[in-house]
């Protein structure tokens, strides 16, 4: 049945194939690029009161770019003003996961890839 969630935490996936701005209501989820035959963008809602404490997690299936953008906001290692997070080097992009977390004022970033995928910022 759709919307049925499972007892342990499973939240929805949901595969891109082509760039989408998220809103509040894509907190939780978790996104792939299952299918996408080239480059996905993903740019994250400002973070705000409202999505505070929520997390967002990224997962790269297909060869291609997989790139999460914000607004000055992307808080990673030595950098408090990232614009963007991506799977894009090559021979490294399949199998990158990585989540991004509100504070209220910032999303911050964490590379969950295990192996050898190469997380790529700009800021």
């Amino acid at each position: 049945m759709p919307g049925l969630r499972q007892p342990g935490g499973h939240r929805e996936v949901v595969a891109l194939t082509a760039s989408v701005t998220l809103t509040n209501y894509d907190i939780g989820k978790r996104f792939t690029n299952r299918g996408a035959s080239g480059a996905v963008t993903v740019t994250l809602p400002t973070p705000d009161a409202v999505n505070a404490g929520g997390e967002i997690v990224f997962g790269v299936v297909a060869d291609q770019n997989f790139i999460v953008t914000t607004s000055d906001k992307l808080v990673l290692i030595n950098d408090a003003a990232a614009d963007s997070i991506a799977a894009q080097t090559s021979s490294e992009k399949i199998g990158a996961v990585f989540a991004v977390w509100s504070d209220g004022t910032s999303w911050f970033a964490e590379n969950r890839s295990v192996g050898a995928n190469t997380i790529t910022t700009t800021t």
